[in-house]
């Protein structure tokens, strides 16, 4: 892999552990030969094994425990493209093997395949080899035969091109839940400028008794979305918040035309772009972004 290639986001599904572990053990190996950087991203038992099979090896490769890392996509977007930064500023490139972990609901299971699809845009100017993983055995059918849609190439004999491979983004928004009208949440006006915003969130929050950590974060996250909305959304029309299906909920309504960028928030900023989205996203459990009767709608979930 030369320092000046791009993102390679490939998949490879496995029938069994020594499937899983020879195969990725030669992969990483054929990129520490070459000078690159190693990742392996697993659950523990998948971690022991491969710290095992690499052998000496095992000391130059990083181990992420992916049960602290794949709790929000948002989450797991930013915590690889922070490892990889890591790693590239020691080595010109990085491979990395990252098992997919996913929860018992057919709503997880579409919010990870989405994750997966937005992996090809939030890293693709980094000189990174992801090669993500699926058992066959663990995983239901739906989510394995999924891979090929959300990876350019999987691994079979070789490398193969993949014929089911979608548009990241027509998959991210293909997958994302039809947002629906939340009658419970009060009005409230916006205030004249964001600190009036926040004093309202905070009493609010309070008001709620929401806990200490996840007001800190909604608070956060909801002065984010208020100040890009003031600032690009021609200013904020109304405010509505309260609690649903037992979560605290915020929704900032702007004036503006809005935006149709599905992944929008989830790609770390670069020069000349802003921050907000990016942090939002990271804080809050969900975000959804939407044009309503009242105007272009910003919701986040606690």
């Amino acid at each position: 892999m030369s320092s000046e290639s791009a993102l390679r986001h490939h998949a490879f599904v496995y029938e069994s552990d020594d499937e899983y572990v020879g195969r990725s053990v030669a992969f990483l190996k054929e990129g520490l030969e070459a000078g690159e950087g190693a990742i392996v991203g697993n659950a523990r038992g998948g971690l022991a094994m491969m710290r095992e099979a690499l052998g000496r090896d095992a000391d130059r490769v990083s181990f992420v425990d992916v049960s602290s890392t794949y709790t929000r996509p948002a989450r797991a977007v930013a915590a690889y493209y922070g490892t990889f930064l890591s790693h590239l500023r020691r080595t010109p490139s990085v491979r990395a093997v990252a098992d997919l972990q996913l929860g018992p609901t057919s709503a997880e299971w579409d919010e990870w395949m989405a994750y997966e699809a937005i992996t090809n845009l939030a890293y693709s100017h980094l000189p990174v080899w992801v090669l993500c993983t699926y058992d066959a055995n663990a995983l239901p059918d739906p989510v394995v035969e999924s891979a090929g849609r959300t990876h350019p190439k999987m691994l079979g004999a070789g490398w193969q091109a993949s014929e089911d491979f979608e548009d990241p983004r027509a998959v991210v928004r293909k997958l994302a839940p039809e947002p629906y009208p939340l009658p419970e949440l009060r009005s409230f006006s916006a205030g004249e400028d964001l600190e009036a915003f926040r004093e309202r969130l905070a009493r609010e929050l309070a008001a709620e008794r929401v806990p200490e950590a996840k007001a800190l974060e909604m608070l956060v996250a909801g002065t984010e979305v208020a100040a890009n909305a003031m600032r690009h959304g021609a200013g904020i029309e109304e405010v509505r918040m309260g609690r649903a299906e037992g979560r605290f909920v915020c929704e900032i309504v702007d004036r503006g035309s809005g935006f149709d960028d599905p992944v929008a928030g989830y790609l770390a900023p670069r020069e000349g772009t802003g921050t907000g989205l990016w942090v939002a996203r990271q804080l809050a459990w969900r975000l959804e972004f939407f044009h309503s009767p009242g105007g272009f709608t910003a919701r986040i979930w606690s």
